[in-house]
């Protein structure tokens, strides 16, 4: 089967307009983006889903305690407790002159504290989660600045395995 001229050079205006509808379709905003997910089987009994968006330089690793990191650098390292710990860390950072709490309240369901301490000669930006729905309590500790701490918490996705997130 032969195709003609007019017939060859309908396909590929065809596929050229395809390909251009394809092309601008791609510069309209749309972003990628990629996450990795880790379950972890802790002491509370609980399964509990670690996920990060790790487009921008950032990644977490699969053992705990888990770190998260951006560039390479260490912003997290985090670690499981039991539902008691939340209470635990409001009483120590209320009983301690070098703490302040910089954010608390509720996200994807879960409480949250943030707040910086002096340790040593370092100030620390550390959030104690409470995750929703268990008797489990995530402690994300590091020495990153306050942005840094931030914008790696707003990445990250707790939650019992198998709630929607």
């Amino acid at each position: 089967m032969r195709i003609r001229g007019g017939a060859m050079i309908r396909r590929a205006a065809a596929f050229a307009a395809a390909t251009a509808v394809v092309v601008s379709m791609g510069a309209c905003g749309v972003k990628a983006h990629a996450s990795k997910s880790y379950t972890f089987n802790v002491d509370t009994g609980d399964a509990i889903k670690v996920t990060l968006d790790v487009t921008g330089g950032y990644d977490i690793t699969g053992k705990v305690p888990f770190e998260v990191t951006k560039d390479g650098e260490e912003v997290f390292e985090g670690s499981f407790l039991h539902e008691e710990g939340y209470e635990l860390y409001r009483e120590q950072i209320d009983g301690d002159d070098t703490a302040e709490i910089l954010n608390e309240g509720e996200r994807n369901g879960n409480d949250f504290i943030f707040w910086q301490e002096a340790v040593d000669d370092a100030t620390e930006h550390n959030y104690v989660v409470k995750v929703k729905d268990s008797s489990t309590v995530v402690l994300l500790e590091g020495n990153a600045t306050e942005d840094a701490a931030k914008a790696a918490f707003d990445r990250l996705s707790i939650s019992l395995d198998g709630e929607s997130e």
